[in-house]
């Protein structure tokens, strides 16, 4: 496989799970009752966000560089849209959050990411660190709260995928497309049955596949819990691998809108509320076809515009000034200059310390 072709491949992927995050949050509105809209949600988050943790993984293997980009491009807009969200809360529901340890609905990824990619440098070098990420990752779950603060129940459960993806080869991909397409189609009705028939007869919790709540979020014992989990694991593995296998691997129509899936990610939240106000007031009017089919096109009209310049003027803006802010000067030249004057003294009392 040629490196463009390469390129092409994951371009198109991240597409595709982007539009499958678009539209399972926008039809998390409708599933409560709906059959259809369950059974699809269910289907999405089988292996939507396990395939995006694992590609984020493969685009890892830059550690330093990664590293060194992740404040500026994962931290801050955490923090930032992290406000952002939970200032239009308040104004919505008068209820006040603190705003940085509880991530806002979708950009618990982003703090995550970032943990993942910080501490990746040194979790590597730890032996047998992907089974042991799996345990850790089935274990999490027995935490009376699950770890929902900074979004430590995510980034420990989905810390096996992104690890499988660095750890993943250009040769690894290869093999992966010589898998016949059959079997990759196969693989995926069977999946797309099975999502359809727990959702028809409401035989599964979907906040279970969140993966950011404790095991007793969903009804389940510790040991139902890290049984289900560990089926949740194998099976979405081999659905992202029959995904994997069927995503063209040449440039397409739609291959360049890969390059700007962080502008879908941050801003489609902000859009997705609207369309639920949509959907709602056709509701009301009893337009219920109409609300199904405003709720399965909207996702491509919001990826739409938001892969248009007006959306990305509206990004680099907005970072730009808050860029501007941090890295100034005036600003943080003053700390500096505190922290050179008491750094001996910091020494100092380092070695008194260790003297106990």
């Amino acid at each position: 496989m040629e490196q463009t072709q390469r390129n092409y491949l994951i371009d198109n992927l991240k597409v595709l799970l982007i539009f499958f995050v678009v539209l399972g949050h926008v039809i998390e509105y409708n599933i409560q009752g709906n059959s259809f809209f369950m059974g699809l949600y269910l289907f999405i988050y089988f292996f939507h966000m396990p395939l995006f943790v694992f590609i984020s993984g493969y685009l890892s293997k830059n550690i330093e560089k990664c590293r060194k980009g992740a404040i500026k491009g994962l931290l801050i807009p955490y923090v930032v849209f992290n406000i952002i969200w939970y200032i239009l809360a308040y104004i919505a529901t008068g209820e006040l959050i603190w705003p940085v340890i509880y991530p806002g609905w979708t950009l618990w990824y982003l703090i995550s990411l970032f943990f993942w990619r910080v501490t990746l440098k040194y979790v590597i070098r730890i032996k047998y660190i992907i089974p042991l990420s799996i345990v850790c990752g089935l274990l999490i779950g027995a935490m009376p709260r699950g770890g929902i603060v900074l979004s430590l129940s995510r980034t420990i459960s989905f810390l096996p995928f992104f690890l499988i993806g660095y750890y993943t080869n250009e040769a690894n991909l290869i093999k992966v497309s010589k898998i016949s397409k059959r079997l990759s189609l196969a693989g995926i009705s069977a999946a797309v049955l099975l999502a359809f028939y727990l959702g028809k007869h409401n035989l599964i919790d979907y906040n279970f596949l969140y993966h950011s709540q404790s095991y007793g979020f969903s009804g389940l014992s510790n040991n139902e819990g890290i049984l289900f989990r560990a089926a949740i694991y194998i099976g979405s593995t081999i659905l992202s691998i029959c995904v994997l296998n069927l995503i063209p691997r040449k440039k397409v129509f739609f291959t360049s809108v890969g390059e700007k899936t962080m502008n879908i990610y941050l801003f489609h939240p902000y859009l997705t509320i609207g369309v639920y106000a949509i959907i709602h007031v056709l509701k009301l009017l009893s337009y219920t076809m109409l609300s199904n089919i405003t709720a399965i096109v909207s996702p491509i009209l919001i990826m739409y515009v938001l892969t248009r310049k007006p959306a990305q003027n509206l990004y680099n803006g907005l970072f730009n000034a808050v860029y501007k802010i941090l890295y100034h000067r005036k600003i943080w030249e003053p700390c500096k200059n505190k922290y050179v004057f008491i750094k001996p003294k910091l020494v100092w009392l380092r070695r008194k310390l260790l003297r106990f």
